[in-house]
């Protein structure tokens, strides 16, 4: 196998030196040596101006121009290589100079030394390249933590851009809804003349059409205002067991013509929270509203936990469950990750877990496929 060639830079005013050191390269099996040899450090220096060198083996003492005023000049010139001074001053002073002056690393010039040159060189070698290859890593990584930035950047923009222009539609899509739903209502309660039942069907079925727009010109609403970090809370201090109820009551109807059980798991005594009354109705409206809507059979159950400084609230069913490799799809947007299709947004699981966290609350599932799912948030005290 061809032994790798190593360019050395020699900068050696003693001739018996310089042969005694290149005769035992020579001798060496980890490289093949290609030595260039100067006697002074002007010389050296003049000939880096045209070519380059894998290692430099420089002289503490030389005539003129020292040894660490050439090593001095090397890195004010930012040339790359690593330089391994040679001196026959042992101070440990002079050796810490050196290397806070930019040597890679410094030998004694003592008896025998030139059989420590080979070993010297393998291991500078091999440092210095390790170091490099450090720093082109730390500057490729450097680079693409750039452009990640950048790239992030850009998309918050874009995602600005998107959730200003989904509010905006939102707002124009709601003031023309809001007539629609007006004239109907005026149309179904007889006041532009008597209604015949075959309209009135008709009209049912555009009341459904129009509630379900409304539905979701609502949820786009609310998911712009808390992508843009404009939904505000109004914190007050408010009884969870009270509002659970009051939002159970209204669901009473539905289930009953699903033919489905409501189970209350708490007491009546009052339960205080501090909330926004409104936004967490809303996350009761949409767990509950989403466990009914998918449970044909058995019951829901609304489950109230009081710890040392939260609230838990539990809303279990026993509809279809989640497949385990969906569970983590649960919260993202306009996602349904049941295969039943069942009317929606997509958006009322995402828009509670933001309402909570918006509370400083946490919120979860615990689903098993064909087993039902249990949805479970935290509201702090």
């Amino acid at each position: 196998m061809a032994k790798e060639k190593l360019r050395v830079l020699m900068v050696e005013d003693n001739p018996t030196d310089a042969l005694i050191s290149k005769k035992r390269l020579q001798k060496d099996e980890a490289f093949e040596y290609e030595i260039a040899h100067f006697v002074s450090g002007e010389d050296a220096l003049l000939n880096l101006e045209n070519n380059s060198y894998d290692i430099m083996l420089l002289d503490y003492n030389l005539p003129k121009r020292s040894g660490l005023d050439t090593l001095r000049e090397i890195k004010a010139k930012n040339i790359e290589m690593p330089i391994i001074m040679i001196t026959g001053q042992g101070d440990e002073q002079v050796a810490v100079t050196l290397i806070k002056e930019g040597a890679f690393d410094y030998l004694p010039k003592r008896d025998g030394y030139e059989d420590s040159i080979p070993l010297m060189i393998r291991k500078t070698i091999a440092e210095f390249r390790a170091k490099s290859e450090r720093e082109r890593l730390q500057k490729e990584i450097a680079l693409k933590k750039e452009e990640l930035e950048k790239t992030n950047a850009q998309l918050m923009e874009l995602d600005r851009m998107k959730s200003d222009f989904v509010s905006n539609v939102v707002h124009e899509l709601r003031t023309p809804l809001t007539i629609i739903k007006g004239n109907l209502d005026n149309i179904d309660k007889g006041f532009a003349g008597e209604v015949q039942p075959k309209q009135k069907e008709i009209l049912e079925d555009v009341f459904k059409v129009i509630n379900r727009l409304s539905r979701l010109t609502n949820d786009l609403l609310d998911l712009s205002k808390i992508e843009s970090g404009r939904m505000e809370l109004n914190i007050e201090g408010l009884d969870i067991i009270a509002l659970a109820s009051e939002v159970m009551k209204t669901f009473e109807t539905l289930v009953e013509s699903k033919h489905i059980g409501l189970v209350k798991e708490f007491s009546e005594k009052a339960v205080t929270v501090n909330a926004d009354r409104d936004k967490l109705t809303q996350v009761f409206i949409n767990l509950m509203g989403n466990a009914i809507k998918f449970t044909d059979k058995g019951s829901v159950t609304v489950r109230i936990i009081e710890l040392q400084e939260e609230v838990q609230v539990e809303i279990q069913d026993t509809g279809p469950g989640i497949p385990h490799d969906q569970i983590d799809k649960i919260f993202d947007k306009f996602v349904r990750v049941v295969a039943e299709k069942k009317e929606g947004t997509g958006l009322g699981l995402p828009i509670a877990k933001d309402i909570v966290v918006l509370h400083k609350g946490r919120i979860r599932v615990e689903s098993e496929s064909g087993k039902g799912s249990k949805f479970i948030f935290t509201v702090p005290k």
